[in-house]
């Protein structure tokens, strides 16, 4: 896998008349913005150079910091300031001119997968859930970065169970062709490494059998029918 670049979050505070508000659209708040600094900017900020922040570092960081601030949120960090977050995105969105913001959550997450990893895309697209329900592509984009961290990081039964639950709400036919055959196969995955062989049994017709002709996931799930006990998440990985 290619070598990615680390980042981090930072909450940039605003008060009274910040030129930090004014210049991010939003004069007159008092809160903190998030921006999602990576590379260069990041070395360059860790030893105290000035960073110009820029609207791609808060589009990135609103979207990696909802996953944050609804989850364990900061003690500085508050409600109402959610609002504002949510404003900004359709701002950003409109100025980035994304035609709707579903395709700019898949195209932010397609970036930040590139330079800094999955485990950063996927908090980003479990924040895009929360804000777009319904979107097929958003869920299917999902179960690849969750079976990536897997892979890369640690066998957890709650990401497993994350796969499958993900694979029984999304529409097939509203998402690729080679996606629906990846995404039935990581959750043919899942339950096989859950031992959940009645998942398995129910899951085979209603997945796999009608969805699968790729020759490289059909020999793999031959293979994990006959010796599970084989194969590790990375070994089963489809890049």
């Amino acid at each position: 896998m290619p070598e990615t670049e680390r980042y981090s979050i930072v909450w940039q505070e605003c008060g009274t008349n910040s030129r930090t508000a004014e210049r991010f659209y939003v004069a007159g708040y008092k809160g903190y913005l998030p921006f999602f600094i990576w590379g260069r900017d990041l070395d360059a900020l860790e030893n105290n150079q000035k960073v110009e922040l820029r609207e791609e570092h808060l589009l990135k960081g609103i979207l990696y910091g909802l996953y944050e601030f609804d989850r364990h949120p900061n003690p500085w960090l508050q409600k109402k300031d959610r609002k504002t977050l949510l404003y900004l995105l359709d701002v950003l969105g409109n100025g980035f001119k994304y035609d709707n913001p579903e395709k700019m959550i898949l195209d932010v997450a397609s970036s930040v997968r590139e330079k800094n990893g999955n485990t950063a895309s996927r908090k980003i697209l479990e924040v895009g859930i929360g804000l777009i329900p319904q979107s097929s592509k958003i869920k299917s984009d999902l179960i690849c970065d969750l079976w990536a961290v897997i892979s890369e990081h640690e066998e957890r039964t709650d990401l497993f169970k994350e796969i499958i639950t993900l694979v029984h709400e999304i529409d097939l036919s509203d998402i690729y062709s080679d996606a629906k055959e990846i995404i039935c196969y990581y959750g043919f995955c899942a339950l096989i490494f859950m031992n959940d062989n009645e998942g398995i049994s129910e899951y085979l017709p209603e997945f796999v059998y009608p969805n699968i002709e790729m020759h490289q996931l059909k020999n793999n799930i031959k293979s994990l029918l006959e010796n599970p006990a084989n194969y590790s998440p990375n070994d089963l990985r489809i890049v």
